[in-house]
């Protein structure tokens, strides 16, 4: 794969309907008005740019994900700090599963997906093929199942709910709190969430954390142990846990496989490591 100016592809693979890779861009790179023949997506690892298309900016920041229809123009402009990104071609049976999301920039949960991507991406075993089917096929029906969620009053709600919450972090508010907001009885409130996300208030509080986190990891050399102290674990085996039962892998893992092109070292203390 050819590299672009300002841009270096680390990784890519390619095997029969898929092809990915992993790439670099320094700050303020500009990429020219250009597009894909296949259906992409793009997973934010580090930094931020602006897609620009004919019709809108689009503002991708870290850990957001953005799919692009066949042969959609687009252009894009590097952040000051640069970016990284997973891109990840999708086969046209998948994109037709997709009608409707080409162009939003998503966040939320949908990272974890992504990340799961990115996780078999750096696989070496047999069974990479495989996992890395998988993951994307998850992540695709993930997005199809939400855009099939009906914008009910009680929908309109939780989703107000849970942008309360994550403006709300620290402290994490009390449901009584998020129930008033949102217009809902607590006890109410409380099994409509649990229904639509599948966890618990306290559980999207502890991934909105671990959210920041990973752009800590990616952008700063703060230690593993700070980090998790000031995303509001108590220590940093607590921290360890939770964004490995979160994200799939340990905190060390992701920062090193974010790669030093920003200068960022490990300064934390971390017993023996395993995907």
């Amino acid at each position: 794969m050819a590299n672009l100016e300002g841009r270096s592809v680390r990784r890519s693979l390619a095997w029969d309907g898929l092809r990915a890779f992993e790439a670099v861009y320094q700050p303020h790179t500009a990429l020219a008005m250009h597009e894909h023949s296949a259906p992409f997506f793009t997973y934010v690892l580090r930094g931020e740019f602006v897609e620009r298309t004919g019709r809108m900016d689009r503002d991708c920041a870290r850990g957001s994900v953005i799919f692009h229809p066949p042969c959609d123009a687009h252009a894009n402009a590097v952040g000051p700090r640069g970016t990284m990104s997973l891109n990840v071609e999708i086969s046209p049976e998948l994109w037709a599963e997709l009608a409707g999301v080409s162009g939003q920039v998503l966040s939320g949960d949908v990272e974890w997906l992504a990340a799961a991507v990115w996780r078999e991406f750096h696989r070496d075993d047999a069974a990479a093929e495989l996992g890395m089917d998988e993951a994307v096929a998850l992540l695709c029906a993930s997005v199809r199942d939400d855009r099939k969620s009906p914008g009910s009053v009680p929908a309109r709600r939780l989703a107000l709910s849970a942008e309360y919450i994550s403006q709300h972090l620290a402290p994490a508010p009390r449901l009584a709190e998020v129930a008033h907001v949102a217009g809902v009885h607590p006890m109410h409130l409380a099994r409509l969430f649990r229904q639509r996300y599948g966890y618990s208030m306290g559980e999207f509080v502890r991934r909105r954390r671990i959210a920041w986190a990973c752009g800590q990891l990616a952008s700063s050399e703060s230690s593993l142990a700070a980090i998790g102290l000031a995303a509001g674990f108590a220590d940093q085996a607590h921290f360890s846990r939770t964004f490995r039962r979160v994200t799939g892998c340990t905190p060390r893992w992701y920062r090193r496989h974010l790669g030093d092109a920003s200068g960022v070292q490990d300064r934390g203390r971390l017993g023996s490591e395993v995907f």
